[in-house]
């Protein structure tokens, strides 16, 4: 038996290689995580005398989550970590897993920022979230271009303890608290942000679990339609019809507004197709659902288009939040 290929010390989930086994004979294999075993399989050579594992990386992300930030820093303790793959009882190797749910560019061993994109439009009110897999003593540094043009730097974040991903909020509001001064962009750890200050008659805010499960926010500046539904059951008392149970099921269709960067494209898309999406109402977060979406995006032509989807809530019971 020979190993021909395995998986790297440092993987993200979509990217991992498949398990390659050279032999001629059947054979166990199994997968450790957290001390305990989630897979174990007999398997049996093709007729190249191989046996090949595939998508494993993706039977890993099984175990794998992120959660929704809270503070400053947030420990996504879950979201990442070490796998032991036994081959006929013997470990032949250990690989640290990041989540990701598509494949990407990034490299799994110095990822950066856990996002689709590296520059983003943010405002002043909006919350935002930027998360990176660090080692014990790893900072993050923050840089601003400053209202006269002047650049400053400072360290927002230095991490201690195990190699883990870490939430950090990198918000115009706190971002300014450090630097005691307004900034026109700023960079985090690889991530450009563009203070987009215009006067908007309403904004609504969004924030999903990215590509990588970690939190990013994104904000509509378009209009927000209502269209008003009823699934209630009905039934009839004294010859009279009446709702017994009342169960509105409103949908709500969303305009993005303003299109300022191409990079905002692969942003958007990110999150009309993602798995937990939250939309904030008078400061309270409520879980929707994404139910369909207008994406157009022209990769030959510079034409910023709106992008439109439409939501509803995910607990019938917030359907007169809005």
């Amino acid at each position: 038996m020979n190993v021909i290929q395995r998986p790297g010390a440092v993987e993200l989930a979509a990217d991992m290689p498949d398990y390659i086994i050279d032999t001629d004979s059947t054979i166990t294999f199994a997968v450790q995580f957290n001390g305990q075993t989630i897979l174990s399989e007999e398997y049996v050579p093709d007729a190249a005398y191989q046996v090949r594992v595939r998508k494993l990386g993706r039977f890993c992300a099984k175990a794998l989550w992120g959660v929704w930030p809270s503070g400053n820093t947030t420990y996504q303790q879950r979201v990442s970590g070490t796998f032991s793959f036994i081959v006929n009882g013997e470990k032949d190797t250990d690989t640290y897993v990041l989540f990701s749910r598509f494949i990407s560019k990034k490299s799994a061993s110095a990822p950066g920022v856990l996002s689709p994109i590296s520059e983003k439009v943010t405002r002043p009110d909006v919350s935002e979230y930027a998360s990176f897999c660090l080692t014990s003593g790893q900072n993050i540094s923050a840089t601003i271009t400053d209202l006269s043009g002047q650049v400053e730097s400072k360290t927002l974040y230095t991490h201690v303890g195990d190699k883990s991903v870490c939430t950090l909020d990198v918000s115009y509001a706190r971002l300014k608290e450090l630097f005691e001064k307004d900034f026109n962009s700023a960079t985090v750890g690889g991530l450009m942000l563009h203070v987009d200050r215009t006067a908007y008659a309403e904004k609504y805010i969004f924030r999903f679990l990215n590509m990588f499960d970690v939190p990013e926010t994104v904000c509509a500046v378009g209009s927000m339609v209502l269209k008003g539904s009823d699934d209630s059951e009905t039934g009839y008392m004294w010859g009279i019809e009446r709702k017994f149970v009342v169960n509105p099921s409103d949908e709500y269709t969303v305009n993005s507004g303003a299109i300022l960067l191409q990079a905002d494209y692969k942003f958007w898309h990110d999150f009309v197709g993602a798995q937990q999406v939250q939309i904030l109402v008078d400061g309270t977060w409520y879980d929707i659902v994404i139910t369909a979406n207008n994406f157009e995006r022209d990769f030959r032509k510079n034409v910023l288009k709106t992008v439109e989807f439409s939501f509803r809530f995910a607990d019938p019971d917030n359907n007169r939040v809005l």
